[in-house]
Formats: structure tokens, C-alpha cells, sequence
């Protein structure tokens, strides 16, 4: 039986069945992530991840670790982009199949998948120039582990850059506006074209529970300082649903 909303909300206070649920989760959708993630965004996902990359790669990168790589987009634009090399993390064996197969498909060779959790990085201190994150954190029971798992990964002076759901809370006018409409699409739009497109009865239900149980642009901007990092941009896409954060570990 599908979890329901409360059930999907108790879960969120355990973060072991979290972590369960999760890397079974997105294992079982993997043969139609790319097509709901198109569909849902209407195509939106595809830039969001361009402007990613540009900020991971920068004037270049020798290294960049991309973590909960999934069907491993992000990874390939960095690498496409110029990054001398690039390793996509995730702990879902069946979306490192499709990253694999897009990465070979592209004759792409200095980009390497492997399976890792991104509490648990099996990589040496101070070795990149970025980490980055698309959709990920918000799934990570153990947010700070993680936060703290890439400033230890990363090379003073090294970027983070996440891209991620947001838990609404409009700050402006037009977002105000567009609220009720922004939670419709979210709560009510995306669950459904998820089950039609993917015929995952729950995984695209959990995905508003997982915002709402997240963090707001300035909230996520204070948990990054409070891990160590100096944040330095932030963005909002589609009324504050979507958020990008650029920070640095200080050299």
C-alpha cells in the first residue's frame, strides 16, 4: 500500500526508514526519472542544471563531485562544460545504470559513477575544486552529516552548489500571488503525473511532503553558514519552489 501523507510525514522522524525509502524509491523509478522530471518542470530542470554546472565549473575545475548524481545530467553538463573531471555519487544502483549508459552514449571519458552515500563520501579531504547537489539534500535525513561530509571534500576556496525544492514561503508580491497556484501544481499536479508517467504509486506524493519538510532560501542559507560554508548567491525559480545556493569554504 502507498503511504499516505501522515505516514510520509512520521517517516520524516526516522531517519533510517527515510533512508529506505528513499534509495528504494528512486531505484524503482529509474527507468522514467529523466521523462517525469521533463514533464514536471516542463523542461525547466534541464537550465536549472545548465546554470549549475556553469557555477560548479567556473573559470575550471580539475575535480568536481556531484553527489545524489541520479541519472547522472548534472554530472555530464559539468563534464561537457570543461571540468577536467567529474565524479557522479548516488547510492541508487539503478540510476548509476542510466548515468552510465548517457555517459557512454556521449563517449564521455573523464566522467566516473559510483555508488556512495553522501553522508559517508569515500573520497580524501581537500581533493575538489566543487561539490554539487540537484534535488538531493532534501532526501538526506542527515543534512548536516552531509553539508559536513562536502566542506570536508572540498578545497578551500571550493564551490557548493545545490539545486533544490524549497519549502514555500513567499517573501515577495508576485510570489504571494502565485502561491496558491504554485502549491496546486506541487501538491495535487505533480503526484498525479508522476503515478500516470512512472506507475510509482507514491514517489512523486512524497516529493511535496519532502519540500514542505525542508527549508526555506534563507532557512537553507543559515543551515549552510551554521556547517561552515559563506554563502555568496542565492536563487529562486518558479515563485520560490525551486532554490539554488552558491557557497564557498573560505580558503
Amino acid at each position: 500500500m502507498a503511504p499516505n501523507k501522515d505516514s510520509l510525514d512520521d517517516m520524516f522522524q526516522n531517519p533510517g526508514m527515510r533512508a529506505d525509502y528513499v534509495q528504494n524509491m528512486f531505484s524503482e523509478i529509474a527507468p522514467k526519472y529523466d521523462l517525469v522530471n521533463r514533464v514536471m518542470t516542463f523542461g525547466l530542470d534541464i537550465r536549472w542544471r545548465n546554470i549549475v554546472a556553469t557555477a560548479a565549473v567556473g573559470n575550471g575545475a580539475d575535480l568536481i563531485i556531484d553527489t545524489g548524481t541520479g541519472s547522472g545530467d548534472l554530472a555530464l553538463e559539468c563534464s561537457k562544460m570543461g571540468a577536467k573531471n567529474v565524479v557522479g555519487l548516488d547510492f541508487a544502483q539503478p540510476m548509476l545504470v542510466n548515468a552510465r549508459s548517457k555517459s557512454k552514449r556521449n563517449n564521455l571519458t573523464n566522467v566516473d559513477f559510483t555508488a556512495a552515500d553522501a553522508t559517508r563520501l569515500p573520497l580524501p579531504d581537500s581533493i575538489a575544486d566543487a561539490w554539487t547537489g540537484a534535488f538531493v539534500l532534501r532526501n538526506v535525513p542527515r543534512l548536516d552529516t552531509a553539508l559536513q561530509e562536502a566542506y570536508r571534500v572540498l578545497k578551500p576556496g571550493g564551490r557548493l552548489i545545490t539545486l533544490d525544492a524549497a519549502r514555500l514561503q513567499p517573501s515577495t508580491l508576485v510570489q504571494r500571488i502565485a502561491a496558491p497556484g504554485a502549491r496546486f501544481h506541487f501538491n495535487k499536479i505533480v503526484p498525479l503525473l508522476g503515478k500516470i508517467l512512472s506507475g510509482h504509486a507514491d514517489a512523486y506524493s512524497y516529493l511535496p511532503v519532502s519540500a514542505e519538510n525542508f527549508f526555506s532560501p534563507n532557512e537553507f542559507s543559515a543551515e549552510l553558514r551554521l556547517n561552515g560554508f559563506t554563502v555568496v548567491r542565492v536563487f529562486e525559480f518558479v515563485f520560490g519552489t525551486v532554490m539554488m545556493h552558491i557557497a564557498i569554504k573560505e580558503q
